[in-house]
This record gives C-alpha cells, structure tokens and sequence, in this order.
C-alpha cells in the first residue's frame, strides 16, 4: 500500500508572485489522484513542491504503514541531449547502478533492463542513441526509469505526452497495474474521460485548491466543465 499525503497550508510564491494560495488536504494511500485544471494554474509547481524539488511554505507529511521507498517521478518532458553518445541501455544501465558492472552482475542488470524495455515497448531499441527516439519514444524511456525504482508512490505529470496510441495502450496498462498493487499515483492529466476511468480522487487545482471530490461528483458526464461547476 503506498502513503497517504497530508498537506498543511501548502503555498508557494516566486519573486512575491503567489503561484499557489495556502491549501490544506489529505491525499488518500492506495489511491489515484487526478489533478486537472487549466494551463498555468500550478499543477506541475504543486507537485514539484511535493517531490521537494522546489521551495514552498507549509508542510508535506507522508505517511507510510510500512518502510519508506523513493518515489517514482515521470516529468512532463524528457530533458535529454540529443548529442550524447549513450544508448538506451546505457542509460538504463546507469539508473541501476552507479558504479561499474562486471560478468553476472551486469548480465543480470541487462535482463532487468530488457524486461523494463518490453514493458514499455521499447524492447527491440536498446541499442539506439537517445538522440535518435522520438518524443514519444523518450517519453516510454522516462516511464521505464520510473518503473525500476518500484515505489509505491507515484509522480506522473501529463505521462500521455507526444504518445501515440500504442503508447498509451501500454502506459495506461502499467498504471493500471500500480494502481491493483495499491500504489499511490499523482497524476496530471488534460483528458477528462482519461480521469473519469481511472481517477478514484479529482483535485481541481488552479491557483490553489478549487476543488475535491470523485470523479462523478466533479466530472459528471453531461454536466459543465469543470472550472464552470466550481465558479
């Protein structure tokens, strides 16, 4: 089961511009939490303020019922430079391990790295340079990374990005999996029938906490948008 999330008047302000207004709440363990709500209205900062990647005030209490794991992070877009002379693999290789790897090791690494390939599709494209992926392509690599860790606490923000519809097929079916483990998914998704399927939670962010509440409560099929139903 992965943690419950507690939020005690979270904000945060850059150059005295409040980017989020003190919010207060509790983001259940074992659940996926959709935040939805309009370009710019501090989705990603939210979460970055989560993973500790940026300064904010309040506080942020994770509650495990068993021992801490790092968290899982799939960033928006892969931040990787195209010149580089790695491969796929070598990249993975990298992730497990950040010291040189030798015989059985490093044969057992590979298997764990094709494995976590497959399930992403990107099984036949261990060899190639990362310069040469698509977006897409690099989007299924920064999922696989996130996959090796084996958290049961997920970061995804906007993970269907520059997909195509394969791509999604088979990210939506390792979320699918996180989420019967009983994982704690943060999810950052535009795609309202995409919440309406998976989300248990919709949190409705936009310069603070808007709203709460399931998705049939906040999304309901023939009913207005979202940020109309909470004017």
């Amino acid at each position: 089961m992965g943690p419950t999330l507690e939020l005690e008047r979270l904000s945060l302000s850059l150059n005295r511009v409040e980017i989020l207004a003190p919010l207060s709440a509790t983001l259940a363990g074992g659940r996926l939490h959709a935040i939805i709500g309009p370009n710019g209205a501090g989705k990603s900062s939210l979460m970055k303020c989560l993973l500790g990647l940026r300064p904010h005030q309040g506080d942020i209490h994770r509650r495990w019922p068993g021992r801490p794991d790092r968290p899982a992070y799939v960033p928006q877009q892969a931040q990787f430079e195209p010149s580089l002379p790695i491969t796929i693999e070598e990249f993975m290789l990298s992730t497990l391990s950040r010291r040189p790897l030798f015989g059985w090791e490093r044969h057992r690494c590979r298997a764990r790295i094709r494995q976590l390939l497959a399930r992403v599709g990107l099984e036949h494209k261990g060899q190639l340079r990362l310069g040469q992926l698509s977006g897409g392509e690099r989007q299924r690599l920064l999922f696989a990374q996130a996959l090796e860790r084996d958290s049961s606490l997920w970061f995804l923000d906007e993970p269907m990005t520059g997909l195509d519809q394969e791509g999604q097929m088979l990210i939506n079916r390792e979320i699918a999996r996180l989420k019967a483990r009983g994982c704690t998914l943060l999810v950052i998704h535009h795609d309202m029938e995409w919440v309406r399927r998976y989300a248990d939670e919709v949190w409705l962010i936009d310069g603070g906490l808007r709203a709460h509440g399931r998705p049939e409560q906040l999304l309901p099929a023939d009913g207005p948008r979202p940020l109309e139903a909470c004017a």
